[in-house]
């Protein structure tokens, strides 16, 4: 499940050799994705957050730049572990507070920004075990801290292990089974894709 789908193109590109449903609270956006990111492995179904989800139903799922538009954060996070198989894979990213805090960015859709040490502590809650993380820079910042330019895309490669003003973050759901079709989702191939790789630590 891809959670907070936006125009369908994440969804799209998971949906390659495997389910996916795309959500978002968006009709125009939904609308989009049924025009333009339409597979036969694919759903686009549009909900306003708070809709409930089924337990234990997906082997994976997908939630990026989603959580920080939550009011109550920690239950919209706590209702995606619950729809996870046993086994299952969480992948989120969110803004950092400690490197792009919310006053910085003026953003009047996020409801909040966590830090490196909050955002880790979800990772390993709700039956949940962190499984790796990545940090990545995506903007300047002025002179008087607020946030500016986009960096180049070199700039904004993936750092392994390291925080970034976007922390991107794998969690996998306890007492893990082994997944029916043998194979394990891979969780930075959408960063990947878009010519985010991995830089040094």
């Amino acid at each position: 499940m891809d959670v907070f789908c936006g125009n369908g193109y994440g969804t799209w590109y998971l949906a390659e050799d495997r389910f996916v449903l795309g959500v978002d609270g968006s009709t125009e956006a939904i609308e989009f994705a049924n025009m333009h990111y339409r597979r036969q492995t694919n759903f686009f179904s549009a909900s306003y957050y708070p809709f409930e989800l089924p337990k234990g139903a997906f082997d994976f799922v997908v939630a990026l730049e989603s959580i920080e538009h939550v009011k109550e954060g920690g239950e919209f996070f706590a209702r995606m572990c619950d729809s996870l198989k046993p086994g299952g894979d969480l992948i989120f990213s969110t803004p950092c507070e400690d490197c792009l805090p919310l006053y910085a960015t003026g953003n009047h859709f996020h409801h909040r920004h966590y830090s490196m040490e909050e955002t880790l502590q979800m990772a390993n809650s709700n039956n949940m075990k962190l499984q790796g993380f990545a940090g990545q820079d995506v903007y300047r910042i002025t002179e008087s801290g607020l946030q500016g330019e986009l960096l180049s895309d070199a700039d904004m490669r993936l750092k392994a292990g390291s925080v970034g003003q976007f922390l991107i973050v794998h969690a996998r759901k306890k007492h893990s089974l082994k997944k029916s079709d043998g194979r394990r989702f891979n969780p930075f191939a959408l960063f990947e894709a878009r010519g985010f790789g991995w830089g040094e630590r």
